[in-house]
């Protein structure tokens, strides 16, 4: 009697025990899961500006509301074609290019397939039974996924700060306009000299917004990247960390995308440039223009 009290009080014992110890790798899965979603989320933010920064590399110069409109008078005086929905676009915005819609559709793939590979890594996490062995044995087959997106973004961090995007068709409308200013016979040389000048003013504006361009590109890929790395220590030790250690590395998380924040531009590109020195694996990087 005595031995079987014994036995039922050790069974109770080791079912409590055991269920504190799920209790407690399901609490460690769902608190990593948090640093998980900041890399996700970074990730997300990256690769909108990527896209953004694809697009505008083929915007036209903007125009108010009414030069547009006087451009468009402009251009239907002149025209004596017969309009029709192919070319009313252009007499509309004869600025607008008209990329190929096959190139389009390949890069607006290429797009969502990055953004799909982060999305499937995130995933993992989502399926994970925090509460039992495989869970854990599921975080540490993630940490070789990881490597290599993280030296996919280290690639495409890297590409932005040594070939930062253009403005492309803006740059050719100015050098166009330069090319005017000095093939044009009848101006005196004050006035070719004060068409100059503003010239420069509107190239110098250009490139002042092409490095704001480059600087929210790389701060988002920069932010992505640190988060990626702090979060491949937290899957590779994670059978040495408990809750708490877990909760300060999401804390830590928060401060490291702070610290890219506050980056000055010069420093971003710095650091980006470097970053293939340091990548785990190896990656090809998909340049943004």
């Amino acid at each position: 009697m005595a031995v079987s009290s014994i036995y039922q009080f050790t069974r109770k014992a080791v079912l409590i025990i055991g269920i504190g110890l799920l209790a407690a790798c399901s609490q460690k899965a769902e608190t990593l899961k948090i640093t998980v979603t900041q890399f996700g989320s970074a990730t997300e933010d990256a690769f909108d500006a990527y896209g953004t920064a694809q697009t505008a590399q083929f915007a036209p110069t903007p125009k108010s509301q009414n030069a547009r409109q006087s451009e468009f008078i402009t251009n239907m005086e002149a025209f004596t074609g017969k309009v029709t929905p192919s070319n009313l676009p252009t007499l509309l915005d004869p600025d607008a290019v008209k990329i190929d819609p096959n190139v389009a559709q390949q890069w607006q793939k290429t797009l969502a397939d990055l953004r799909s590979q982060y999305r499937q890594f995130v995933a993992i996490f989502d399926q994970i039974e925090g509460g039992s062995a495989l869970g854990a044995s599921a975080v540490t087959d993630s940490g070789p996924i990881l490597e290599k997106l993280r030296s996919q973004l280290d690639a495409i961090t890297s590409d932005l700060a040594k070939d930062p995007p253009q403005y492309l068709v803006r740059r050719g409308t100015l050098i166009a306009e330069l090319n005017k200013i000095r093939s044009e016979p009848n101006d005196d040389d004050d006035a070719k000299s004060l068409r100059l000048q503003i010239w420069w003013q509107d190239w110098q504006a250009l490139m002042a917004e092409e490095k704001l361009l480059q600087t929210h590109t790389l701060r988002s890929f920069m932010t992505a990247s640190s988060l990626g790395a702090h979060l491949q220590n937290q899957i590779d030790s994670y059978a040495q960390l408990d809750v708490t250690a877990l909760i300060g590395a999401a804390e830590q998380g928060i401060a490291l995308a702070g610290e890219v924040r506050n980056l000055p531009p010069a420093e971003l590109v710095a650091q980006g440039s470097n970053l293939l020195e340091t990548a785990t694996g190896s990656a090809t990087a998909i340049p943004a223009q």
